[in-house]
């Protein structure tokens, strides 16, 4: 005789939702993100096309699921509502490096994304830029808190965001390529690394700051 789950259905909702999200990382990794149909996907939890469709309307849906469990919009929350009561060089490197510690926790999952983009799959493009843009655009907004305050000049914002996420998205990807998939290393916790992306980090700062007395003239 069958038992009756006594969950809640509440929680029988998020125990699936988890279970989906587990096997679509697995898939992903084993076959390509391209490659794994939702069917295979309804067939790797044990559950019918129609119960799969229920929780996750695409495939798009289920990676930006990744990317949440995994912490990545809650991150882009936090750049979004920093203040800039920091000092700005020192903003800019802390958030450099809170980066860097994402980025060493999610590795593996990270280049089976990228691997995907390289290979010219629209919606993981689609879905990586989507990120890129509010990480952008975060930077935009940071620099022009400290462009209201004279230190920088507001027209600069644009170039500047580029320039930030260029460095640290470069550097980042540099040091993934030096690393194989999975070998007990954190690449982004190497001392020597996390040195230099804070140095890189100071000279971009530094190389868009007014001058102390341009800064000391309009104050």
């Amino acid at each position: 005789m069958a038992q009756l789950d006594s969950r809640p259905p509440r929680r029988r909702t998020r125990d699936r939702r988890r279970a989906i999200i587990s096997a679509a990382e697995r898939l992903f990794a084993d076959r390509g993100y391209a490659r794994t149909s939702m069917k295979q996907l309804a067939a790797a939890v044990g559950i019918t096309d129609a119960s799969l469709y229920n929780h996750f309307a695409s495939k798009r849906d289920i990676l930006e699921a990744l990317y949440e469990e995994r912490g990545f919009p809650q991150a882009l929350d936090v750049l979004e509502h920093l203040s800039g009561e920091m000092e700005m060089e020192r903003q800019f490197q802390l958030n450099a490096l809170a980066s860097a510690d994402l980025w060493a926790q999610n590795a593996d999952f990270l280049r089976v994304v990228f691997m995907e983009v390289l290979a010219g799959d629209a919606l993981a493009l689609e879905v990586h830029q989507s990120f890129m843009d509010r990480w952008r655009n975060g930077v935009e907004r940071l620099f022009l808190i400290y462009a209201g305050r004279g230190q920088v000049e507001p027209q600069r914002a644009d170039a500047f965001s580029r320039m930030l996420v260029d460095l640290v998205f470069g550097a980042f990807m540099d040091r993934m390529l030096t690393l194989r998939p999975s070998d007990g290393h954190l690449p982004f916790s190497d001392p020597q690394f996390r040195t230099r992306l804070t140095e890189e980090v100071a000279m971009l700062v530094r190389s868009n700051r007014r001058s102390r007395a341009s800064e000391e003239r309009d104050a």
